[in-house]
């Protein structure tokens, strides 16, 4: 017997093929070599665009909005590993800034970076997957959550605008002005006002004003992102993010815990933050790759099974028939029961009456009531009061009332019991639909054996 497990997350449509015929069990599946091919997750590329704010010790401070920043570019590969977790590369293009102008300092820096990284994400799959939708996870769901963590590394070359455009160095007054000399009351009527051109061309580690040497221009840091995604199409999603970067060195705005007067800074290392709206596109999975990863399993053998068994021979296999139990050599209508020509309730083979007038009462042989027969039967004198059956009858009853009369009617087997929708003690034909039609979609728990029983269960209430 071959069994090939599916996944339902994974699968968008089922057919199965007609085999040439029954005995033909690998006919209905696909073999294990071909099956092997589609467990293959391809790449996903995305690109995107955002604004990074950094926070270290010379930063914005006129401007303390966190996604407020510099423009930068963002390109990914992602590729899944299972439902719920995904492994991507990010590389994010741009630049680190801070421009901090007070009475006590005035420090500025830039540098351009390219920052790239490893993440794990994870999708949330566990709490907001529908077991009972046999599609993919993303075609569930519109907007999906995202937590990622990585590592991740990124250079950087800081320079300062220290001078203008003529060579001119930047001076800053109480007043609030920029001028070509040091503020002095002699200095005051002889100096030029400057107005700064935003040209960072000092390199601050060549400038060395703290005694920190060649340091590397190279950082480490740990990225955590948090995202959602909105599906438009099962190739394209938009993709809402953040991403923290906590960097693990304290140089990049080139003041540091070693530095001294105005220009020490914290022992905190320095870290930034990078907003940004991207989109992904599947441009490489192919249909099949949608067969995969199993959660249910069919084999060949239940397949045929459910084609062919017919045990009481009426010519109508058990699935589809609805009197299982028909006896030898009697007639049967479409769906396994026996034929009942006049309609009065009593199949042919045991109506002692063939051609009863439509609507007629008749008695336990099939055989139209006269008036007076129908009077005598209508007749309650002889019978049991009610507060009497356990005088008549004592094993009927319980020694709690509310169970008095539960042998009455045959017991619901306990595996059965949540069949039982509406909690009355029965299982309908209602019900009793509901559980093959989610055999046969795969949804339920129970085997081939467990229908059987549960259809003899449903005729002998």
């Amino acid at each position: 017997m071959m069994v090939i497990s599916l996944s339902y997350s994974q699968v968008d449509s089922l057919s199965i093929a007609e085999p040439d015929s029954i005995n033909d069990e690998f006919s209905y599946f696909f073999n294990d070599e071909e099956t092997a091919k589609y467990l293959n997750y391809k790449p996903i590329i995305g690109i995107g665009v955002g604004t990074i704010k950094f926070f270290g010790d010379v930063r914005d401070v006129y401007n303390s909005n966190p996604i407020m920043g510099n423009t930068a570019i963002n390109l990914s590969v992602s590729r899944d590993i299972n439902d719920f977790f995904a492994v991507h590369f990010n590389a994010v293009y741009g630049s680190l800034s801070g421009s901090e102008r007070m009475p006590e300092r005035n420090l500025n820096f830039k540098t351009t970076t390219l920052n790239g990284g490893l993440f794990l994400s994870y999708n949330f799959f566990h709490l907001l997957a529908k077991p009972d939708l046999l599609i993919p996870y993303r075609e569930q769901r519109r907007l999906i959550p995202m937590l990622a963590i990585g590592v991740s590394a990124f250079n950087f070359t800081s320079k300062a605008d220290m001078y203008d455009a003529n060579g001119e160095e930047y001076h800053y007054w109480s007043d609030g002005s920029i001028r070509n000399k040091v503020e002095s009351p002699e200095n005051e009527y002889t100096s030029l006002i400057l107005q700064r051109d935003y040209e960072y061309e000092t390199d601050l580690r060549e400038l060395d004003l703290d005694g920190l040497g060649k340091y590397t221009k190279a950082a480490f840091a740990i990225p955590i992102d948090l995202s959602v995604e909105y599906n438009l199409h099962k190739r394209a999603v938009i993709k809402l993010g953040t991403t923290y970067y906590w960097v693990f060195n304290d140089k990049v705005d080139n003041i540091t815990s070693e530095g001294e007067g105005v220009r020490k800074g914290n022992a905190a290392g320095d870290s930034y933050l990078y907003t940004y709206a991207s989109i992904k596109f599947d441009l490489f999975s192919d249909e099949k790759e949608e067969f995969q990863d199993a959660s249910f399993f069919v084999s060949a053998d239940i397949i045929d099974a459910l084609m062919t068994e017919d045990r009481d021979g009426d010519g109508v296999v058990d699935i589809w028939d609805k009197c299982l139990e028909t006896p030898a050599g009697v007639a049967v209508g479409d769906f396994g029961c026996p034929l009942d020509d006049d309609k009065d309730g009593f199949a042919n083979f045991m109506d002692k009456e063939l051609k009863t007038p439509l609507d007629s009462i008749t008695n336990m042989e099939g055989v139209k009531l006269t008036p007076e027969e129908w009077i005598a039967f209508s007749d309650t004198s002889a019978s049991i009061e009610y507060d009497e059956i356990c005088i008549y009858y004592p094993s009927m009853c319980y020694d709690n009332p509310q169970d008095r009369y539960r042998n009455l009617f045959v017991e619901i087997p306990e595996k059965f019991k949540h069949l039982d929708a509406d909690k009355d003690g029965y299982i309908s034909i209602e019900e009793i639909s509901i559980a093959i039609d989610e055999f046969f979609n795969m949804t339920s728990n129970l085997t081939i054996d467990d229908v059987y029983e549960l259809t003899e269960f449903f005729f002998s209430q």
